[in-house]
């Protein structure tokens, strides 16, 4: 019983560094004059805009829209990696995370 605590325990502390990594990782997409800047955590930290969208409301949306989509799917990506790399090794409690 225990053994089991002390599992549970240690993948606590993993799961909390992973959280701290995520945090510290940037991830930056630009995209048709648009750059957003996200955290591993899929926290926008950034976005930018060329003046030149700032005269055509429509071109602005779809622009700004499809930068941030990639900008997350970046993080979503880097969130796998990171998950996948802290539950190697916890065997049956893996699947929990998935």
């Amino acid at each position: 019983m225990f053994g089991n605590i002390s599992q549970i325990l240690e993948m606590k502390k993993k799961a909390d560094e992973m959280k701290a990594r995520l945090n510290s990782f940037s991830i930056t997409e630009t995209l048709n004059g648009v750059t957003v800047q996200c955290n591993g955590t899929k926290k926008i930290t950034s976005i930018q805009i060329a003046d030149e969208l700032m005269q055509d409301k429509n071109k602005l949306q779809i622009a700004l829209n499809e930068a941030v989509n990639k900008a997350l799917e970046k993080a979503d990506q880097v969130s796998k990696e990171e998950l996948a790399q802290l539950t190697s090794g916890l065997g049956p409690l893996a699947g929990l995370f998935k």
